[in-house]
C-alpha cells in the first residue's frame, strides 16, 4: 500500500458511530504518538430509526458490517499489529446492540467494546489535545463539543481544577428523524427545531455546566458536524484535516451556510462544494445546532479540530 514503510509497526483505531463507521491506521513512532497513513469512512446510518423502534434496522447492520468487513481487509493488508474499535450511542441505545456487537466479533473476529458517554467525551477531548494550538488553554474556561450523528459529547476545562465531561442524547441523526423538515425545509419546521433546540441546550446546560454561560468559554468543536461545516467553509473538493485544525470558523459562516442548506432540497444541497453527499440531509440541523451552542455562549467564533475520538483512541492504543 503506498505510503507505508515496511518493517514499522502499524495501528489502527475503529469508530462504530450512529451516522459513521470511521477508520484510522497509523504507524507507531513511540508512546502515544503516530504517523496517520490513511483514514476510511462510511456513511452507514446504524442508528436510522432506532429512536422510533428501539432497534437497529437489519438494513443499517447490513450496510455497517459491509463496511466493517472492508475496513479488516484494508487493515489486514497494511499489516495491522494492534487495534481498538469501540461502539457510541445507537450501540448504547439499541435494545439489539449486544446482539449485533456479538455478530461481528464471531463473523469478522473484530471485537467492538461498547463505551460509556463520559469515556467517550474523554477519548475526544485527548484526540483534541493532540493538535489544538495550547495557547487557547491560556485564557479561561474551554468547551470541547462533539457533535455526532446519536449524542453530542462536552469536555470542560477550567485552569487548576478537573475537567468535566457530559454527554446529551442529541446528534444530527436523530435530531432529522425527530424533526423532519421537509424537503426543501419548510420554514415552520426550522423554526420548530430552532426552538428545540434552544430548550434543549438551555435546560443541558443549567443542568451540567451552571453559571458557565456568564464564563464566556473558548468554544472548540470536533467530528462530524463542525468539521463538514468547516470544509463547505473552504469548499474543499477532496477534504484534507491539515487545513481543518484550529481553523476559526465565524458565526456568521455559520449562519449563511445554514440559510443556504434550508434553501436547497436535498439533491441541490448534495452538490456544495464541502458537503459529502451522503450528508446533506442530516447537516441542516448539524448547522443549526453548531449555531445553537454559539448563540447559547453569545459566541462569535469557534475554533475547529478534526482530531477527536479516533485520534485519543489511537493514542491510548499507543500508550498502553
Amino acid at each position: 500500500m503506498t505510503g507505508i514503510e515496511e518493517g514499522k509497526t502499524r495501528v489502527a483505531a475503529l469508530d462504530l458511530g450512529s451516522l459513521t463507521v470511521r477508520l484510522i491506521v497509523a504507524e507507531c513512532r513511540g508512546p502515544g504518538r503516530f504517523r496517520v497513513l490513511f483514514r476510511r469512512r462510511e456513511i452507514t446510518r446504524l442508528g436510522e430509526d432506532l429512536a422510533r423502534t428501539g432497534l437497529l434496522s437489519p438494513e443499517a447492520r447490513a450496510r455497517t458490517l459491509a463496511a466493517l468487513k472492508a475496513f479488516t481487509a484494508e487493515m489486514a493488508a497494511a499489516g495491522v499489529k494492534q487495534h481498538a474499535a469501540v461502539a457510541t450511542q445507537a450501540l448504547r441505545q439499541a435494545e439489539n446492540g449486544e446482539i449485533f456487537l456479538a455478530h461481528i466479533r464471531e463473523s469478522l473476529g473484530l471485537k467492538v467494546r461498547l463505551i460509556t458517554p463520559e469515556e467517550e467525551a474523554r477519548l475526544s477531548l485527548y484526540g483534541v489535545l493532540s493538535v489544538l494550538d495550547p495557547d487557547l488553554l491560556k485564557s479561561g474556561p474551554v468547551l470541547v463539543f462533539d457533535v455526532g450523528g446519536g449524542s453530542t459529547e462536552w469536555a470542560l476545562m477550567r485552569p487548576g481544577r478537573d475537567n468535566l465531561f457530559a454527554s446529551l442524547p442529541l446528534g444530527v441523526l436523530t435530531l432529522s428523524q425527530a424533526h423532519p423538515l421537509g424537503d426543501p425545509p419548510r420554514p415552520e419546521a426550522v423554526a420548530g427545531l430552532k426552538k428545540a433546540l434552544k430548550n434543549t441546550l438551555s435546560n443541558f446546560f443549567k443542568t451540567n455546566f451552571p453559571g458557565l454561560a456568564a464564563a464566556s468559554p473558548r468554544l472548540v468543536g470536533t467530528a462530524g458536524a463542525v468539521t463538514t461545516l468547516a470544509a463547505m467553509c473552504l469548499k474543499m473538493s477532496a477534504y484534507d484535516p491539515n487545513l481543518v485544525n484550529n481553523m476559526v470558523m465565524t458565526r456568521s459562516q455559520v449562519e449563511e451556510l445554514a440559510d443556504l442548506m434550508i434553501r436547497l432540497p436535498e439533491a441541490q444541497r448534495a452538490l456544495l462544494p464541502g458537503l459529502e453527499p451522503a450528508k446533506a440531509g442530516v447537516m441542516v440541523a448539524g448547522s443549526l445546532t453548531v449555531l445553537a451552542i454559539l448563540e447559547f455562549f453569545r459566541q462569535d467564533s469557534l475554533t475547529v479540530t478534526d482530531a477527536g475520538l479516533l485520534e485519543g483512541l489511537l493514542g491510548k492504543v499507543l500508550s498502553s
